[in-house]
């Protein structure tokens, strides 16, 4: 008689346990069904470090640009092809990219690039050097319309 009812437990935590997995599934399910357009993206264009020289820096120079529709980001004399682009959590990806520098002859060379959102107009970049994080990043503010065609006439002429 004590066997007996020692043997309905066992049923019961079964069913629960695979009710709790199921539910469990479904809302991991949910999680990763996000689409494409749900996930963050810094906007295409010219961004530049804040601060005195931020319209010179913006006109003229375009500390980075990025231009998604040919997987394709700059900084300096340094520009690379975007290979992978992982979300790595709300608001942060990484790009893993083919770069060339004049520093470098012309040579491919592999790097990865950190890109976080501050804000709405703001992002925080990290970029490796060699393969390696030697420097600490910076903050990039997207340049205003004006000056983003300025440096599209000013980078025509070169």
């Amino acid at each position: 008689m004590q066997l007996n009812r020692m043997k309905w437990p066992a049923p019961l935590l079964m069913v629960v346990a695979s009710l709790l997995l199921c539910d469990g599934l479904s809302l991991h399910a949910e999680e990763s069904s996000k689409t494409g357009s749900d996930r963050w993206r810094p906007k295409d264009g010219t961004y530049a470090e804040p601060g005195s020289e931020f319209d010179a820096r913006c006109g003229e120079y375009g500390d980075t640009q990025i231009d998604w529709s040919s997987n394709f980001i700059s900084g300096g004399e340094e520009g690379c092809k975007i290979a992978k682009l992982s979300d790595t959590a709300p608001g942060s990806i990484r790009l893993d990219v083919v770069c060339r520098s004049a520093d470098r002859e012309g040579q491919r060379y592999k790097e990865i690039i950190l890109l976080k959102k501050i804000d709405e107009k703001t992002i925080f970049i990290r970029e490796t050097q060699d393969g390696k994080f030697k420097r600490p990043g910076a903050r990039m503010t997207y340049c205003p319309d004006e000056l983003q065609r300025q440096y599209r006439e000013n980078n025509k002429k070169s």
